[in-house]
């Protein structure tokens, strides 16, 4: 009997453990995004994953296993990131892509571009583990043209 209990004690600790979050920022003035998270692989979790419009200067986290499935920090989930308005933008990793990567503590920010001279206006930043995964810069988010037009 005094094995099972401190057996069941550090069973209720790992199952009370947090789920790490990662946040999404829109740091822009004048558009809204919206955020979505890549569900093909967890079937179960669908319809209950990261989806979100953010207005400017909004901020959304997430803190439950249905939209970080693996729970831990080094947990990555894919994203679809859109820059909202006329005309769209889509931010992706490596540039041209749909999609971004986040692990389970990041954070992804979309910002003005920090390039002045770019035709591009707006820029994604995702740090992970304590560094920026792109560079200070980022990644240029690129004019979104549906497949057809």
């Amino acid at each position: 009997m005094t094995l099972m209990r401190p057996l069941f004690l550090a069973c209720c600790l790992a199952a009370a453990a947090p789920v790490h979050a990662y946040c999404v920022h829109n740091q822009l003035r004048d558009r809204d995004i919206h955020v979505e998270q890549d569900m093909s692989v967890e079937r179960l979790r669908e319809g209950r994953g990261f989806r979100h419009t953010l207005k400017p200067g909004q901020r959304q986290c997430c803190f439950n296993l249905d939209c970080n499935p693996g729970g831990r920090p080094e947990s990555a989930v894919t994203l679809a990131v859109r820059v909202l308005g006329e005309p769209a933008y889509r931010c992706g990793a490596p540039e041209g892509s749909d999609t971004i990567k986040v692990t389970g503590n990041g954070t992804v920010r979309i910002v003005p571009n920090p390039r002045p001279k770019s035709a591009f206006p707006y820029a994604i930043r995702i740090r992970s583990n304590d560094r920026e995964v792109f560079g200070p810069n980022g990644l240029q988010c690129l004019e979104y043209k549906p497949k057809g037009k």
